[in-house]
């Protein structure tokens, strides 16, 4: 008889009589070993199937214990608990955030598994854990199944629970827009930021809208307007097959036809959009900075975490059409979160030292 064949029979043996015992497969495995060591004839090929033949019987007969275990009787049943995990740090539900979901028990159990309801984004999970983003609403109904108890204590025997549980979603709050650069007297550029809350604010995509005219009017509804959606998670990261030149590296062609929103000679106009650096826990106008260059034609390139920073400049010194304008928006969530309006005119002023350059004064302007 080959040393195969004996292992398989005093393994389906051990099973025939009752559940087998982590002892039985250690004394089966160590008189196997033996059994092939002592035959002469015997090689290295048939050893290893002897081994992975043991470890697969001791699965088969081991793993449909637990797969196949009773419901718990009522009032035995476990109760998780969940906390969540943003980055590295323990933070409430809140929604739109793309947060780590974590089920804690207060005993050891096993095969656990985390569904939640339709119209949540389930980014990947195993287990008890689960990355998901929550949209806004009252509550999240978590729903976990798990198998507990210990399969050598009577009193204590393996059974399958299933539990439900509502957790409440913390509310958001909207992103807000801080005016850096209000075009005053002969400054012909316009920059304001759209700055999310660090704990709490908003993180769903912005959009940024632009449009342009050759006048001193604001640009009306049924002008042409461009558009660039911004990314503020990790997941709406984008791996574009099209490589681009790096923005420190972009001449300025190059960063007219990647990057700007707009670079236009009549008007004569400029407008790009940048990702806000960090603001810190308190939000202070005067340290509101961007950050890296966003593109337009790549705009899941680069992820705003923390909001985003608009500008646009008007005319160019030493040649510039006489009028031009510009109506500049963020939305986020469906609502206006920020706007820039302004009408310019542009003509040469002569400078006491005796040059002319062409500048731009706004005539009207409204922001909000």
């Amino acid at each position: 008889m080959s040393p195969i064949s004996s292992v398989y029979e005093k393994t389906a043996c051990t099973a025939r009589q009752g559940f087998p015992r982590v002892e039985n497969f250690e004394m089966i495995a160590s008189e196997s070993a033996l059994t092939v060591a002592g035959t002469k004839h015997s090689s290295s090929r048939s050893s290893r199937a002897a081994a992975v033949l043991v470890v697969a019987v001791a699965a088969g007969v081991l793993a449909p214990a637990s797969a196949s275990a009773d419901d718990c009787a009522p009032g035995t049943a476990i109760t998780p608990t969940y906390e969540f995990v943003e980055g590295q740090a323990k933070v409430p539900l809140v929604a739109t955030h793309e947060l780590t979901m974590v089920a804690q028990f207060s005993d050891r159990v096993d095969h656990v598994a985390l569904s939640v309801p339709e119209g949540v984004r389930v980014i990947g999970g195993r287990g008890g854990r689960m990355k998901l983003i929550v949209p806004v609403s009252a509550s999240l109904a978590v729903t976990a199944t798990w198998v507990q108890g210990d399969p050598y204590d009577p009193a204590n025997p393996l059974c399958t629970a299933t539990g439900t549980t509502a957790l409440p979603i913390t509310a958001t709050r909207p992103s807000r827009a801080y005016y850096l650069r209000k075009a005053k007297g002969t400054d012909s550029q316009v920059a304001f930021a759209v700055v999310s809350d660090p704990q709490r604010g908003d993180v769903s995509p912005m959009e940024i809208s632009l449009r342009v005219a050759a006048s001193t009017r604001f640009p009306s509804a049924r002008a042409k307007e461009r558009k660039m959606p911004v990314a503020m998670r990790p997941s709406e990261l984008v791996h574009y097959k099209k490589h681009i030149p790096q923005e420190e590296f972009a001449t300025t062609p190059l960063r007219c036809r990647y990057y700007d929103l707009i670079c236009s000679r009549n008007p004569r106009l400029g407008a790009w959009a940048t990702a806000l650096m960090y603001p810190g826990r308190t939000i202070r106008p005067g340290r509101l900075n961007g950050g890296a260059l966003l593109s337009y034609v790549q705009p899941f390139r680069k992820i705003a975490p923390y909001g985003v920073v608009v500008d646009a400049i008007v005319g160019d010194p030493f040649r510039s059409p006489p009028k031009a304008a510009l109506d500049f928006q963020v939305r986020q969530s469906g609502e206006l979160v920020g706007r820039a309006r302004v009408g310019f005119h542009c003509g040469p002023e002569r400078t006491p030292w005796g040059e002319t350059f062409y500048r731009c004064r706004a005539m009207r302007k409204k922001f909000g």
